[in-house]
């Protein structure tokens, strides 16, 4: 999947219409709270019903990871860099995403063989700085995260192999306003956008 939505709504119901109306704009995987997830342990497989990946963030601690994994969890998110949720990831065969800003987490997060490296780049010159890291790093699947629903392109330019979108969606504001058709909207956009970016690249 090109795009994930990290989708932080606190009411369940409202939860699961939020990404039912993302899944209808075809997005294809969301990332839930480890805090949603622990208080509502059926979401990860009610939302699994609708063919979505469904991942859980946030996640610091290892035993966090495993909860996540026992129900149900097809990636999970750490918010940070480490080695304990990546073992608790391959014992479980799960993938694993590490948190990084610097250079240096980013390649603590590659040595400690994260599946994917979250890259928070906007606040150190986006695309730029995913370059830098390539050049530098030789950095490999990466996932950038927090950049503007409308300036996501050059992230994928720039390397990236993975968008993921919190809040630049607004999605609190839509469920207030209860726009769900704006919410199926914004991940047509989204997908639509990568897939035709992805297909202009593919060799023939």
């Amino acid at each position: 999947s090109c795009a994930v939505a990290a989708v932080r709504v606190p009411d369940e119901q409202q939860l699961v219409r939020v990404v039912e109306a993302l899944a209808e704009g075809g997005m294809r995987a969301v990332e839930l709270s480890y805090a949603a997830v622990r208080n509502a342990g059926w979401l990860v497989q009610t939302l699994k019903e609708n063919e979505l990946l469904v991942g859980v963030g946030g996640i610091i601690r290892s035993f966090q990871a495993r909860e996540s994994g026992m129900l149900g969890a097809d990636f999970i998110t750490a918010a940070v860099t480490a080695p304990d949720v990546v073992a608790a990831c391959k014992e479980m065969d799960i993938p694993c995403i590490l948190t990084s800003l610097t250079p240096t987490e980013v390649w603590r997060a590659q040595e400690m063989e994260a599946d994917f490296v979250k890259v928070l780049a906007e606040a150190l010159g986006g695309p730029d700085y995913i370059r830098s890291l390539r050049e530098t790093l030789s950095t490999r699947r990466l996932v950038g995260a927090e950049m503007p629903l409308n300036e996501y392109l050059p992230y994928l330019e720039a390397g990236v192999e993975v968008l993921e979108f919190k809040s630049s969606l607004a999605l609190s504001e839509l469920v207030e306003e209860q726009k769900w058709a704006e919410i199926s909207r914004r991940a047509s956009k989204i997908t639509g956008a990568c897939n035709a970016w992805r297909t202009d690249r593919s060799p023939d």
